[in-house]
């Protein structure tokens, strides 16, 4: 490319590439052997962008290949020295601004109905959003399972999972119409999922085509090089529909016998959530026969039950039955005609009879391309051919490893603490006194007031963004528009400063809008900043080259205080300081936890670092809890943890061992009535999730409720 200095362009454009390996290029430095990767064409061989209009709306409607990419703009103010700060206070706001008809082209744009992982694996939006919904009890389990311990790293989700699950984020937000006074242009979305209980097997036209394709009477048989990577993704979209759906049951569902299980989806259990493996094909043929029989009853009872006057539902997912069993199996001699008969039988919203490899007589047959292209003509298929999803046996195992752990079981070759179970592993009987309605008396919260600002301006980003100035106890820029919140916020939680291509893919910019926007946001910091500091000669955000960074000297940020308190409490810890310096750094890092991270915000790149940082504050919590436990400690010090096991208790009420600690801590200072109020707290809230205290916990307040019912 002619200059070294033009490495973030190859960087920025393959960054979000998954390898062969299931790896993302996420180190400029570390590029493995074996990955492929883009060079950007080079100025010389890109011709150049039309005169001068920045908010052309043709990077929009353009895919995002290396040869269409416009080449970066020749600014003035870029290549300067790289220590010394760049400005852009001469660009005029209303040149860089997204055009009304830019706007309004984005409002019929539709976006992609799949996902791309890797070279070698495609799933849909639909199934994407039961990731999305797995993720939510992937990360409760893993703070269950977690131990507070300053050396565990905490567990990230595979890249492949990440990628799906923010794509379905973005699928699953309101659509609202494109603002032409908005900062920067967002990419376009994909298409919204299809309903809860809902199964897609691949996409036609850009649109998610249903599992109802292949209940054609006489059943369906998928040969080629495809096929078993597609029968992997069916039984994956069967397990994620069931996600999404908890905690009711699941209404579609499906039979394998374990040895083609094993070889498609292995490590799961012989019965997880919406799959079930038969010991062998006899078994599975009369699950499936005992599911015809249930769906023959159901429509008995309906016949012969009185009309109902209400309002009657026509959706599926809203019925009472058996629901859709899929039966997928290698035919054999010796069931064929067993197969035939209920393939006979298979009908949309019934059964549906899968056969992989061998094909059933009267079948209808797919071929499957190693891409999951289906061969052109097949039956039920129309004009277009049909594009099955398919997944790798790594993608497979990265998807149910996660799914696994959103039910707490243990992944594959995972080593977990297992709960301890003890003989209270029921429910406890109810108390035989009433529990008030009114909380007890609790320990006074911690103080969360603001610290003394010691730089012109302070960020902060644990609980609602806000901006302070010169020390003034009201917020200022309360009239900056989201977009500016959202690039302060991603800017504080990188203090060594973030690359504009980083930048533009944590914001989902839209191919080509990434400088125009990167100058809108710097412009509208920069006008809110200086009308409240009267700081006009330095800038507060910094650009060199390309790296983004808050000043150091302008703008501090609660998120730094927080962080160098935890480092404080940590050293303390190691050099082994007295417990009450450990306490007041842990109280101290928590004075400034003043809620989740971008608390009220629903940004897609914030939830890993909103639970990066919830982990590391409860860490720190059950860390001084633990100390606080020991006999040697003083009631004092007890209380002291109780406000700050309160304080968080009050942002993560679902958070299961800090519960177990504020209770055994309430039972030691004699306050059983706390601790019965902070057990019934945290049932109440796990109960929302469809979940339930661990025996452990129950096992805490238990021995009470039986010591009162012998008084």
């Amino acid at each position: 490319m002619g200059d070294g200095i033009n490495w973030p362009r190859i960087y920025a454009l393959n960054k979000d590439r998954l390898q062969s390996d299931g790896t993302q290029l996420t180190d400029p430095d570390l590029i493995r052997p074996g990955w492929q990767l883009t060079i950007p064409a080079t100025q010389a061989a890109t011709p150049p962008p039309p005169a001068p209009a920045p908010s052309n709306p043709a990077p929009d409607t353009t895919p995002t290949s290396p040869t269409k990419t416009p080449p970066t703009p020749s600014n003035p103010h870029q290549h300067t020295d790289a220590g010394r700060p760049q400005t852009d206070t001469h660009a005029p706001a209303e040149t860089s601004r997204p055009s009304e008809a830019t706007a309004s082209k984005a409002d019929t744009k539709t976006g992609p109905a799949a996902i791309s992982l890797g070279a070698a694996s495609l799933i849909g939006i639909t199934a994407a959003a039961g990731l999305l919904a797995a993720r939510r009890y992937w990360y409760w389990h893993q703070r269950r399972l977690r131990e507070p311990d300053r050396e565990a790293v905490a567990t990230a989700l595979s890249p492949l999972v990440a990628k799906a699950a923010q794509a379905a984020h973005a699928a699953t937000q309101p659509r609202r119409p494109q603002d032409p006074d908005a900062l920067i242009t967002r990419r376009t979305p994909p298409r919204p999922p299809q309903p809860l209980h809902t199964v897609t097997i691949g996409v036609r036209d850009d649109a998610e085509v249903q599992l109802d394709e292949l209940a054609t009477p006489g059943g369906c048989a998928w040969a080629g090089p495809g096929a078993e990577g597609a029968a992997r993704a069916l039984l994956v979209g069967i397990l994620t529909a069931a996600e999404r759906q908890r905690p009711k049951p699941p209404h579609i569902t499906a039979i394998v016998p374990e040895d083609l299980a094993d070889t498609l989806l292995p490590g799961l259990p012989a019965q997880f959530t919406a799959l079930t493996q038969s010991a062998d094909l006899t078994d599975a043929i009369q699950a499936a026969e005992q599911h015809l029989i249930a769906h023959a009853r159901t429509r008995d009872e309906q016949d012969t039950a009185p009309p109902a006057t209400g309002p009657t539902h026509t959706d599926p997912a809203a019925q009472t039955g058996p629901g859709t069993l899929v039966l997928l199996a290698v035919p054999d001699a010796a069931h064929t005609g067993q197969l035939q008969a209920l393939a006979t039988r298979s009908r949309p919203e019934t059964l549906i009879v899968l056969t992989w490899g061998a094909a059933l007589p009267g079948a209808a047959r797919w071929h499957i391309a190693t891409d999951g292209t289906t061969t052109p003509g097949t039956p039920g298929q129309g004009a277009s051919p049909l594009r099955l999803f398919h997944l790798t046996p790594e993608a497979g195992r990265d998807m149910t490893d996660v799914l696994l752990t959103a039910h707490g079981q243990r992944p594959r070759l995972r080593i977990l603490p297992i709960p301890s179970q003890s003989a209270h592993s029921k429910h406890p009987d109810p108390p035989a006194e009433p529990v008030p309605d009114d909380p007890p008396a609790r320990p006074h919260p911690v103080q969360t007031s603001r610290p003394t600002q010691s730089k012109p301006v302070r960020l902060h980003v644990l609980g609602p963004i806000t901006l302070y100035a010169r020390g003034n106890p009201d917020p200022i820029g309360t009239n900056l528009r989201s977009e500016a919140h959202e690039f302060l916020a991603l800017l504080a939680t990188h203090p060594t400063g973030l690359l504009a291509s980083d930048i533009a893919d944590k914001l989902h910019l839209a191919p080509g809008s990434d400088q125009n926007a990167l100058k809108n946001l710097r412009r509208a910091v920069r006008r809110a900043l200086r009308a409240a500091t009267g700081i006009t000669a330095q800038e507060f955000i910094l650009l060199q080259g390309e790296l983004h960074k808050l000043h150091p000297d302008l703008v501090e940020t609660d998120l730094a205080d927080f962080t160098r308190c935890l480092k404080e409490a940590f050293s303390a810890h190691s050099r082994e300081a007295t417990k009450n310096a450990a306490l007041s750094a842990v109280r101290d890092a928590l004075t400034h936890y003043r809620g989740p991270f971008a608390q009220g915000s629903d940004y897609l790149w914030s939830d890993t670092t909103r639970e990066h940082l919830a982990t590391q504050a409860t860490d720190a919590a059950l860390r001084v809890a633990r100390q606080a436990e020991r006999a040697d400690a003083t009631e004092r010090e007890r209380e002291e943890v109780l406000e700050l096991l309160e304080h968080l208790a009050a942002l993560h009420p679902d958070h299961e061992r800090l519960a177990q600690h504020t209770i055994r801590l309430y039972q030691t200072a004699g306050r059983h009535d706390a601790a019965r109020h902070t057990y019934t707290r945290l049932e109440r809230h796990l109960a929302d999730l469809g979940l339930e205290p661990e025996p452990a916990t129950q096992a805490l307040i238990t021995p009470r409720t039986q010591a009162r019912n012998m008084r």
